[in-house]
């Protein structure tokens, strides 16, 4: 996962639960709402498009990417082999191709046009030299757990001790390498994992500085050299991303001068869209709350989408807090789920329980979400010998106006039934640090899970060193099987037995996955905001 997103994308942010169908749908707009009168022209005119965020880019260093914004920002200077569009499908990136006749040796064909800014071309030892970074202990990126499929590495990951290159790693030429893996694994899988989230640094300006050191270096605060569609002007990582053309991209010289990346407050989404200020959003890393949605569905110069339910929120606890599982059950219980999607969301929306949802092709229909019943929830709590008069803080991110909605309505359910909860509100890269570190008691994160492959997710969340302190043989070994499966009924079937566990265990309950909205001004040709895909032709864009 991308996201907002702890690590999955961490991710990911970002953006978007499993599905197998279309990320986004599109619909018109049929208000009268009057245009902007303050739309950007400059004077010089500049081709710019501003685009509204919610969560800053704390980081937009390709190792360490913190949330969706820093990923979308990372992925526009450095992108992936290989992403995934609105119907997500896999289109080259910087890989022509990537294929496989075994499922376990995976050829990767670079685009041989692919060329730095200083005007050297990119090539396999480039790609090879960023996957034994991200891979390094010393750099200790927390994408690396994506990578442990990958022979030669542990199971988190890493190189061991001593180690510099990866065994499973081969130069073939400037533009071919070959990955094995240290077991069958289906090419999807590969694509959504390796494809996906190497993003290739230059060799030749990061080679000559100690991987303890990356991390904090100038480049990495400032990437100079790049080669994606656009290049980094301005950063400020609290309130803004200014990007310039890349004249030189691959694909094509971008059509837009500028490209601007503004934080901003949920509220404030609506009304930039209205004024002009910003030209669009990003779903679920701009994120409209829901009573505005007829406000900007009502614009005349704006067109928005409306999808799946992608952004599912999730209820982070911390097992040394909560050991006995009647305890999660509880909670789980006393959580007013249809609450929160009926009167905050509006129906925009729908209760979700665990890590898939209604459009996923591995949800098993047998396993129904919690029920709302705070009677059970308090006879489960003294069962277990809970103290109500113990204080417990639910750490919850800050800047979804929505989420701080339901993350007030979540606190009140266990309040009700004797759990003593208040809520301390936080940024993304401090929330997300806590919870990695187990340093919490609960906390409301919003989460988007790989749609095509939620395997490394769930593994991050279930498996070894996971944010929950969880632990179960049984799902440790589905894990472990998941991992080595190739038949698609099969691991629908593990999936399945994952999920009847986890309603047992409940060791993250989900509470609701939002419709997020995306809204873009009129003025902007070839623009369609989406979790997924929506950057892969940037360099098509256009404005009127």
């Amino acid at each position: 996962m991308r996201s907002g997103w702890i690590k999955p994308a961490l991710a990911l942010l970002t953006a978007s639960l499993l599905i197998l169908m279309s990320a986004c749908k599109s619909g018109g707009n049929s208000g009268s709402a009057d245009a902007p009168s303050n739309a950007e022209s400059p004077a010089d005119g500049k081709k710019i498009v501003n685009i509204g965020v919610t969560y800053p880019p704390s980081s937009i260093n390709p190792l360490q990417p913190v949330g969706l914004v820093s990923t979308y920002v990372a992925t526009l200077l450095f992108p992936p082999l290989v992403e995934l569009d609105a119907n997500l499908e896999f289109r080259p990136m910087l890989a022509d191709s990537i294929e496989t006749t075994d499922n376990t040796t995976f050829t990767v064909k670079l685009n041989p046009n692919a060329r730095w800014t200083d005007g050297t071309p990119v090539t396999a030892d480039d790609v090879i030299y960023t996957l034994e970074l991200m891979t390094n202990p010393a750099v200790a990126s927390n994408y690396a757990y994506m990578f442990a499929m990958i022979e030669g590495l542990d199971d988190a990951g890493y190189l061991p001790e001593g180690q510099t290159s990866i065994s499973g790693v081969r130069k073939v030429d400037d533009h071919t390498l070959e990955i094995r893996t240290k077991a069958p694994t289906t090419l999807t899988i590969f694509k959504d994992t390796i494809g996906r989230n190497t993003l290739t640094l230059p060799k030749s300006v990061l080679q000559n500085i100690a991987p303890e050191e990356v991390n904090t270096s100038d480049f990495m605060l400032k990437p100079d050299v790049t080669f994606g569609p656009f290049k980094l002007a301005s950063y400020d990582r609290d309130n803004h991303v200014e990007l310039v053309a890349n004249p030189d991209y691959f694909k094509g010289a971008p059509k837009i001068d500028q490209l601007n990346f503004k934080v901003m407050q949920g509220t404030a989404i609506a009304a930039q869209l209205q004024s002009g200020e910003i030209d669009m959003n990003i779903p679920s890393a701009g994120v409209i709350p829901v009573a505005d949605y007829e406000l900007v569905k009502g614009l005349s110069h704006v067109t928005t989408t409306s999808g799946q339910p992608l952004a599912t929120q999730y209820l982070y606890i911390n097992e040394n807090v909560f050991p006995d599982k009647r305890q999660r059950q509880a909670i789980s219980h006393a959580i007013n789920r249809g609450l929160i999607v009926d009167k905050l969301l509006k129906g925009e929306g729908e209760v979700v329980d665990h890590y898939f949802n209604s459009i996923s092709p591995y949800l098993n229909p047998a396993v129904k979400p919690a029920a709302y019943d705070p009677e059970k929830a308090k006879a489960l709590l003294q069962e277990s010998g809970w103290d109500s008069g113990k204080p417990i803080t639910m750490l919850v991110l800050s800047g979804d106006a929505t989420l701080e909605q339901a993350a007030n309505i979540v606190a009140e359910n266990l309040k009700a039934v004797g759990i003593n909860v208040s809520i301390q509100m936080m940024d993304l890269g401090t929330l997300i640090e806590k919870l990695g570190n187990l340093d919490y008691e609960l906390g409301i994160l919003t989460v988007s899970l790989t749609p095509v492959n939620p395997l490394p997710d769930i593994a991050y969340f279930l498996g070894d060193g996971n944010p929950l302190a969880y632990h179960n043989d049984e799902v440790d070994g589905l894990l472990a099987s998941l991992n080595a499966e190739t038949d698609e009924a099969k691991i629908k079937e593990l999936y399945g037995r994952l999920q009847e566990i986890l309603a047992e265990d409940v060791p993250m309950p989900s509470i609701y996955a939002t419709k997020a909205l995306g809204a873009v001004n009129k003025r902007v040709i070839g623009a369609v905001p989406g979790d997924f895909g929506m950057f892969i032709n940037v360099h098509e864009w256009d404005v009127k």
